[in-house]
């Protein structure tokens, strides 16, 4: 396992869904928290990857599922499946992301014309996806709870929620947040459209962890600068070419991370007892540090929550609405 801070809440019994865990980042974190003993939930595009990589990690019971994140009726059967198949969730890392050199559209149920890719991936299913298991956590982080008293009966065992750890980057200080820009037809693509989802991610986040109840923390992440993952496989010819230069680069100067590295954050807060209650934080290297102001704005928070609804055609019944905070109407 990746040295990362602390000991591990998650072990055996325990489930984790990693997404976009085939290679790269996400498949170190699967490695990290089935070495914790836990049960991974193995998800990507590619099966023969997929089950190759379920092969090699350790203990038993490890699965993979395939869905493309471009098709929301396939995230749906993702975490459909996932219920159908485990009886708890304890922890939804949201690694599965991309970076598209050009501009494509997704079909999307509220918009007739449509919305960027990198958006619709790296956000929306991202966010149908959540809400989705969001039942399955709040219930197994009650389930962690009345657990931790069964093993610690006559001492003040604390609280244990399941988790929801959203993999962002810190190229959202980039960004401001303007849904019309990943709408129909248009020039963002690129930095400029990676930027503006990663900033969705952290947004997300944010009201995610108001919404949700007790049980379950949101948090989200910088997961450093790798690139050896694929992330950047649909890009330009140009973009690639770059990106493997500043890779080689940076390898030989020490400034950007292996996949291991990247994957240590996200494993710190899938597992670590040092973040047991801390929810709505935006962590870099393993420590809460401040977002950028774009991604602080409350009013943008729900501006982007209504208008996901709204998009994916959801209703009120299908997104997390706790705390106070009303689900917004479809």
């Amino acid at each position: 396992m990746t040295d990362v801070p602390g000991d591990s809440v998650l072990g055996e019994g325990h489930v984790a869904l990693v997404t976009g865990s085939t290679s790269g980042i996400g498949a170190e974190t699967a490695r990290n928290l089935a070495a914790t003993g836990a049960t991974v939930v193995v998800h990507g595009r590619d099966r023969t990857a997929g089950e190759r990589l379920v092969a090699e990690l350790p203990g038993d019971g490890h699965a993979f599922y395939a869905a493309d994140y471009t098709d929301f009726d396939e995230v749906r059967g993702l975490a459909d499946a996932v219920l159908a198949d485990f009886d708890r969730l304890d922890c939804l890392v949201n690694n599965a992301g991309t970076w598209q050199g050009d501009r494509e559209l997704v079909a999307v149920p509220g918009i007739d014309d449509g919305v960027e890719l990198t958006f619709a991936i790296n956000h929306l299913a991202t966010f149908r996806l959540t809400n989705r298991l969001a039942d399955r956590l709040a219930a197994t982080g009650e389930r962690r709870a009345e657990e931790a008293g069964e093993r610690e009966r006559g001492t003040d065992a604390g609280v244990d929620p399941a988790r929801v750890v959203t993999v962002s980057s810190d190229l959202h200080r980039r960004a401001e947040l303007d849904l019309d820009a990943v709408r129909g037809p248009g020039r963002m693509s690129g930095v400029g459209a990676y930027g503006l989802s990663k900033l969705a991610n952290v947004l997300f986040t944010f009201e995610l962890a108001r919404r949700l109840p007790e049980s379950v923390t949101a948090n989200c992440c910088h997961p450093g600068v790798s690139p050896s993952t694929g992330l950047s496989r649909n890009g330009s010819l140009v973009a690639g070419l770059g990106w493997k230069l500043f890779g080689a680069v940076g390898r030989l100067t020490g400034t950007v991370d292996t996949a291991a590295e990247s994957a240590e954050t996200q494993t710190f807060l899938a597992s670590s007892p040092e973040v047991a209650t801390v929810t709505g934080e935006y962590f870099d290297d393993c420590e809460a540090v401040s977002p950028a102001a774009a991604a602080a704005d409350r009013d943008a928070q729900r501006e982007l929550w209504r208008a996901s609804v709204e998009w994916l055609g959801l209703d009120e019944g299908e997104v997390v609405g706790a705390g106070g905070e009303p689900a917004p109407e479809a």
